[in-house]
């Protein structure tokens, strides 16, 4: 009875090996392929030099023109909407609560 039991043990401990061994040994995605490999997307993403969050310029939610000052208003609906400095009298206009 002993001897099955470690007979059984040896082969689960082996066919785990076998397992993570094939697992880890897939062949790589072809280029055509839509999936994008997430850890060298993160690690482009994190090496890559960007703006800092303050200085990127943003677009308005009304003209759709990029500013890099808005101004923030919560609309009828509830959503936060950002507003340049040229679209401002219109948001006041529509008596928009400022944030």
């Amino acid at each position: 009875m002993l001897i099955g039991i470690i007979a059984a043990a040896v082969l689960a401990a082996a066919g785990l090996v076998l397992w993570r061994w094939k697992r880890g040994r897939r062949a790589p995605a072809p280029r055509s392929a839509k999936v994008v490999p997430l850890r060298a997307a993160r690690r482009r993403q994190r090496s890559r030099p960007g703006p800092a969050a303050g200085e990127q310029a943003r677009p308005c939610s009304l003209c759709r023109e990029r500013s890099a000052r808005l101004s923030f208003y919560i609309d009828e609906s509830g959503r936060t909407i950002g507003v340049c400095k040229a679209c401002r009298s219109k948001a006041e206009a529509r008596e928009l609560d400022r944030l």
